[in-house]
């Protein structure tokens, strides 16, 4: 009964567009990205009929329906003729009319350009500045970093073969089951920015006293990629959910994941009556938090001269702030943004910074968002990219909660003690919005192309 209810409500509140394969064969049965649930209780026979359909995964596994416990359901997702898609309809299987979740949702990038070597002073953005200062050029080595998880639109490979980041394990989950694979190409660039603000490092250029690279607040430290977007936005269910569900089976105590997207719909089933219904969603959160995982979700960007947004209106940032029960070292935590700017001595500044001197002053982006667990740095930001069909490496300027969340996985992935907290100097909300930061620099951005930290 409660499937039921569920397929009714997803069918009949939400809709999204169908991705559309571009690289098929015209001549041939064309594909398109489909989702199927089924009940727990009818799982082997839906395994059944997927089996029979001989089908493989984007990691050229078979393709295989994968039990989602908490939600009550078995799902498959992956490409389908129209012929196949009909077959598992006429078989009974449902295929939910789910919600979209956007990477970009009222955030954006307009500085793109090409990644060029500098002196290695140039190579720290005022977002890693403003929190740790200026981390070393050599990797982690011998320090023990935790493990951080991303959830996103892959990485780029080019920027990974430059030793600008350190990937321990690639995961696709455009199908199912996810599987590990040699490379997840990131086709959007979303993902590769998000890796590269965790754990980014710069690397010796080819001329002397040169360096390659962005340094993030972690440099080097280890990172799985977990592939569950193709372009800019996917169906919650599909891709993400059974990308939640891998993190859950293999994500082991200790470590962290940083989710950068989510969709605004809480509202709306609100006023539909369906609130209990979106919990279930939430149950997948709290279980990977159980196992002691220390989740980073962005809040949700505000639309600009607007109001600020709850964060409680926002999936999956909506499951914070929680703790997992004995011992706590689980958690989750929503992430809003904060515009970080490095006043000098002597400069005259007008407006919410007019009484900061020689320190940093952290204004909330576009208002924040209402019930954020804390605020980072994410307005400005100047990030790695991915690279051109030409394998050419490319960087971007960015802005957006989407930058927020793995500035603060940067810092978890760090263990830094004593972990000290900066108020907001203008539209403080009670209970949130508090920059975290141990040892913060000082960022000189005479050239704003290539800031600097001292």
């Amino acid at each position: 009964m409660r499937f039921a209810w569920l397929v009714t409500f997803l069918a009949a509140t939400f809709s999204a567009a169908t991705i559309v394969h571009a690289d098929e064969d015209p001549d041939g049965p064309q594909v398109t990205q489909h989702t199927f649930i089924a009940p727990l209780a009818d799982k082997d026979r839906f395994g059944s009929v997927i089996a029979s359909l001989n089908k493989i995964n984007p990691s050229g596994d078979a393709l295989q329906a994968v039990d989602m416990p908490d939600l009550g359901f078995s799902l498959v997702t992956g490409s389908f003729t129209d012929e196949e898609a009909n077959k598992l309809l006429s078989e009974g299987y449902q295929e939910p009319d789910s919600s979209e979740v956007s990477l970009f949702a009222d955030g954006g990038c307009e500085g793109r350009s090409p990644l060029a070597a500098v002196t290695g002073d140039k190579l720290v953005p005022p977002s890693v500045c403003r929190v740790i200062g200026s981390p070393k050029p050599e990797t982690s080595g011998s320090t023990v970093w935790s493990t951080v998880w991303i959830i996103d639109s892959g990485v780029d490979e080019d920027i990974v073969t430059k030793g600008l980041l350190t990937i321990s394990e690639r995961i696709n989950c455009m199908g199912t089951p996810c599987s590990t694979t040699m490379g997840v190409a990131d086709s959007q660039g979303h993902g590769t920015m998000v890796a590269g603000i965790v754990g980014g490092m710069r690397v010796p250029g080819t001329t002397s006293g040169e360096y390659l690279g962005i340094v993030g607040v972690s440099p080097g430290v280890s990172l799985k990629i977990v592939k569950a977007f193709e372009g800019n936005k996917s169906k919650i269910f599909g891709p993400p959910l059974v990308a939640l569900q891998y993190v859950l089976e293999h994500a082991a105590a200790g470590e962290i994941l940083n989710i950068s997207w989510g969709a605004q719909f809480l509202e709306t089933a609100r006023k539909d009556g369906q609130l209990e219904q979106l919990g279930l969603m939430d149950k997948l959160l709290f279980a990977i938090a159980n196992k002691q995982v220390r989740i980073v979700i962005a809040a949700g960007n505000a639309p600009e001269d607007d109001e600020a947004s709850w964060v409680q209106s926002f999936f999956p940032a909506n499951a914070s702030e929680y703790f997992s029960p004995n011992p706590t070292q689980g958690f989750i935590q929503s992430v809003s943004a904060s515009k970080s700017t490095y006043i000098p001595t002597g400069t005259i500044v007008i407006g919410a910074c007019s009484t900061v001197t020689a320190d940093w002053c952290d204004v909330l982006w576009n208002g924040g968002a209402f019930g954020a667990a804390i605020s980072e740095p994410g307005v400005d930001v100047p990030v790695l990219w991915r690279s051109t069909k030409k394998h050419e490496l490319r960087q971007n300027i960015c802005s957006g909660t989407s930058l927020a969340a793995p500035v603060l996985a940067g810092l978890l992935a760090r263990n830094p003690a004593n972990l000290q907290k900066a108020q907001i100097k203008k539209g403080v909300i009670p209970n949130t919005d508090q920059l975290g930061y141990s040892t913060p620099g000082k960022s000189d951005v005479t050239d704003p192309d290539y800031p600097k930290c001292n």
